[in-house]
Formats: C-alpha cells, structure tokens, sequence
C-alpha cells in the first residue's frame, strides 16, 4: 500500500469519519435503554392489565393470587415513581435552583394527586381520603424526613448549615394551609360535620392561591437566595448566573421533560388498578 492509499483511507475514508459518531450514538442508546428499564416495565404491566384485567380480578378470593398481584403492581408504581423523580431531579438540575425545586415538587406532587383521585374516585368513594392523606403527608414530612435529616447529618457531618429564611418561608405557607385546610373545619358549625360551608370553601381556595402565588414570587424572583444551599455555587452568583448548573450526565431538557410525562400516563392506569379493580 502507498502512502497516498493510506492518506486516503485515514483521512478521507468515510467509515474512518463515520465509526465514532456511530458508537458514540450507539453506546448512547444502550446507555438509555438501561437506565429506561422501568418504562419497559412499566408500560407492558399497563397493557397486560388494561387488557386482562377483568379475567385477573373476576375472583381475588385467591390470597395468594391477590397478594401477587397487589405486589405486582405496588412495584411497578414504585418503579415509576422512582423514574419520574429521577427525571425531574434531572430538570431540577438543569433549571437550577429554585425553579428546579419547584419542577420536583410538582412532579412529586402530581404523583400524589393521581394516586389519591384514583382511589376516591373508584369503588364506593373516600371524600376524606385526600385529606388525610394529606395530613399524612405533612406529618410523614415534617417530623419523620426532616427529623431523620438533622439526625443522620448531625451524625456524619457533627455540624451543618441551613437557610433558615428559606425554612421559614416554607414554614410560613405550609402552616397556615394545614392548620386552615386540616383542622379547621372539625370546629366550625356552619355546616354539618367537619366541613366548610361554601363561602367559607371559596375563601380559603381563594386564600390559598394567594398564599401560594406571593410564596412562588418570592421563591423565584424577590428572594431567590433565600431557598439556595448556604455556600454553594448557586448563592454566590445567584445574581450573575441565575444560578444554572449541568450534571455531565443528563441529557437534554426536551429528552427529561418527554419521558417525565411518558411515565405519568400509565401510572395513572396502574394507581387505579392498585386502588380498586373495575370489575
């Protein structure tokens, strides 16, 4: 061979140009596929259902069959609970804070919302369900996970450092909310058992959206550092940067937001199906 022949094949050879593009692409696609395992799953869990459900739920008298079943499908949800968030975390660290924040909690939020309307709204109904489940939620939160928090950091750091602006502030919302929303209609009187009237509804959704929009304003626009980590990169140029940073091993944004809702559409088949079969 001549070294016109190898100057040819080296730098003017198209599979010479094209090969690394090609398993770069290649190793991308594995690499996501891997990591959307839970999809997979997910959506052949909500076909079989959709399609088998009422041959599979016709008699439960079976506890070994239900069992099977209510496990089946409490992983499944968890599986895709576990993604969702994960690809919110993804957008959370894209946006930056606090507007990731913010993404990760309505994500999380949602989840929640779907689970809880599926189960009112099937079988006899529950109007209760979702306040207690709410409650739950806010003790489960506040006592439990934070309380865990400041326990496992203390340990293994002896020593940590907190906003405490943007804790009151969180404090400041979710207080007043769970005190007006939670306990309060167990002692008015105008209305029979422990329910608002309407007017008294209507001025606390009316309150509530208020309460809410000023808190997001000032979590997002007046007091952004308020709600960053003491010391990180973001609180120092918050001003400057808008406070962005990239995890090297995300992908794009549309590629986090699209699979995000793709997860959501069969969680909410399958959250109904955990909550009561149709029969």
């Amino acid at each position: 061979m001549t070294v016109k022949d190898n100057y040819m094949l080296t730098d003017h050879d198209p599979r010479a140009e094209l090969t690394p593009p090609r398993e770069s692409r290649l190793a991308e696609i594995l690499d996501a596929m891997r990591q959307e395992w839970p999809l997979l799953v997910n959506l052949s869990t909500a076909a079989l259902f959709l399609a088998l459900s009422k041959q599979w739920f016709e008699d439960l008298s079976n506890p070994t069959w239900f069992v099977f079943l209510l496990v089946w499908l409490f992983v499944v949800i968890l599986a895709s609970a576990f993604a969702v968030v994960r690809h919110a975390e993804h957008l959370a660290v894209q946006l930056g804070e606090p507007l990731g924040t913010l993404v990760l909690t309505l994500s999380v939020t949602g989840i929640e919302v779907m689970i809880i309307t599926a189960a009112m709204f099937t079988g006899n109904g529950n109007p209760a369900l979702a306040r207690d489940s709410m409650f739950a939620v806010i003790m489960i939160v506040l006592n439990g996970m934070v309380g865990l928090t400041l326990l496992l950091g203390g340990l293994r750091y002896h020593e940590q450092e907190y906003n405490l602006q943007g804790a009151n502030a969180f404090l400041s919302v979710i207080m007043p909310l769970a005190v007006l929303g939670l306990m309060l209609p167990n002692f008015t009187t105008s209305s029979p058992g422990p329910t608002f009237s309407a007017v008294q509804a209507a001025f606390f959704v009316i309150m509530s959206l208020a309460l809410y929009g000023i808190f997001l304003m000032i979590q997002n626009l007046r007091h952004r550092p308020y709600f960053l980590a003491p010391g990180s990169p973001e609180m120092a140029d918050a001003e400057e940067t808008n406070g962005l940073h990239h995890d090297p091993q995300t992908h794009s944004l549309r590629y986090h937001a699209t699979l995000l809702v793709i997860y959501l559409v069969p969680l909410v088949l399958l959250a109904k199906k955990l909550a009561v079969p149709d029969l």
